[in-house]
């Protein structure tokens, strides 16, 4: 409002001025005055100057306001403004300061607020669940890394339609039922990607003032379940493997008490064979005590050994199977390779796998154990020439109890079917890894890679 009264004032100004100008002009060129017209000239010199002035200032008003409506608009749009400058003197200066607090207040809160955006985004990323925000249009507004790794593949970070995203029918319409029924749901769901997975997926249905958006939940529980069904698997093999050596002891021994015991051909027999399923039952007993050691991490602090002498102390261990099978060892580690570990989780290793060398051999066979050194890494080396490993066994070797068709039905060779569980135990127990090759009737290399600690 001052500024039209200050622009009226000043059009009326310029007004008076012009006509007074034109008519002190037009009368001194009618009555010849000199003086008049130098009068009405200087007149209109004025309004002339006082025009200029006038543009000028509403020119830097102009600015000031546009300045201002580009404050406000900013601070509807919700993005950072900058500060309005104006003279001290200017009669908008308290407009403008008022704006710049209110600028400043509103800046500081859209700070605060990324922040926290920022800060919950990183948690939501770190948790090992997936996350997935779809808003009420049905478009993707937000998702995590993990739920990338859940769905397998790449979600796009600007709004697109959920079903880009998900191919899973089942998680499609539990989706697609939450925004119908507007009520939250939670199952399990096999085969959300490629994969073969099991997920607990919760679909949340969250209501803010007039707009809704659902939160997708997905946690992969496919370890969860396979351990369930290895503690199952475990409990029923070992019933299994316990069975047969405690039916064979009481069996023989109810015999021997119905009588057996005075024949004394019977007797020795029948006590032979109680000794041998004593024997396994105590093997079987000390394996699932060795791998329940393993998993309570229980362990010795790393020693320095040279290995070639301890490979050759393992195999005296064993000279009596060898010799049983007329087996040749071969011990190609150098006498100077020395490694620093802890010297009873080695033993556990190298002895399983030569026990495992000499079982699965064939008689006359040969059993053959170097090491080296490559970069961080030491390797050790155990091959044997027995009767190999087939293709379809090689994957399952490393499961506890584990035996192939022909060793179970035949029981050709003798065991636990623990073995090779704690060898694979052991050496991941000791951040290494456990490979293997092997050819059906041509023999099986077990390599193992351990730190090499200085």
């Amino acid at each position: 409002m001052s500024k039209l009264n200050r622009l009226t004032k000043n059009l009326y100004l310029l007004f008076t001025l012009s006509a007074v100008g034109f008519v002190g002009l037009l009368l001194g060129i009618i009555t010849d005055n000199k003086a008049w017209q130098i009068i009405a000239l200087l007149i209109l010199g004025v309004t002339i100057i006082v025009f200029i002035g006038a543009l000028i200032q509403n020119h830097r008003e102009n600015r000031v306001i546009f300045r201002l409506q580009r404050a406000v608009k900013n601070l509807n749009l919700q993005t950072q403004a900058k500060p309005v400058l104006v003279r001290p003197d200017d009669e908008y200066k308290g407009l403008a300061d008022e704006i710049n607090e209110l600028a400043s207040a509103k800046d500081d809160e859209y700070q605060k607020s990324l922040a926290e955006t920022t800060e919950i985004e990183k948690i939501i990323n770190v948790l090992p669940v997936g996350v997935m925000v779809v808003d009420q249009a049905k478009d993707v507004i937000f998702a995590n890394s993990q739920m990338e790794d859940i769905l397998e593949r790449q979600i796009k970070p600007e709004p697109h339609p959920y079903t880009l995203d998900i191919a899973n029918y089942e998680l499609l319409t539990m989706i697609d039922s939450v925004y119908s029924d507007h009520q939250s749901t939670r199952t399990e769901i096999s085969e959300v990607s490629n994969d073969p997975k099991t997920i607990d997926v919760q679909v949340v249905y969250n209501r803010i003032k007039n707009s809704f958006h659902l939160v997708v939940i997905a946690y992969d529980i496919s370890e969860v379940i396979n351990i369930k069904q290895m503690q199952i698997d475990f409990l029923r093999n070992a019933s299994h493997e316990l069975k047969t050596p405690v039916t064979a002891i009481s069996g023989f021994a109810k015999t021997l008490l119905d009588g057996a015991k005075d024949d004394p051909e019977s007797l020795t027999e029948f006590l032979k064979i109680i000794d041998q399923q004593s024997d396994q039952l105590t093997s079987l007993i000390n394996d699932v005590l060795t791998i329940s050691h393993i998993q309570n991490h229980e362990s010795n602090a790393a020693e320095p050994l040279l290995l070639r002498a301890f490979v050759d102390q393992e195999f005296k261990t064993q000279s009596n199977q060898i010799k049983a099978q007329n087996i040749q060892v071969e011990n190609l580690i150098d006498e100077e390779f020395q490694v620093k570990i802890d010297s009873a989780s080695l033993r556990r290793i190298v002895r399983n796998l030569i026990s495992n060398a000499v079982k699965y051999n064939r008689p006359s066979g040969t059993i053959s154990i170097d090491a080296s050194r490559q970069g961080s890494f030491w390797y050790l080396n155990v091959k044997d020439t027995g009767i190999g490993i087939s293709q379809k066994d090689l994957a399952r070797i490393f499961e506890r109890f584990y035996r192939s068709d022909e060793s179970r039905n035949k029981q050709e060779v003798p065991g636990t079917g623990l073995g090779l569980s704690i060898v694979k135990e052991l050496v991941d127990s000791l951040s290494g890894k456990i490979t293997v090759r092997s050819q059906r009737g041509v023999g099986t290399t077990f390599t193992v890679r351990l730190p090499y600690i200085d």
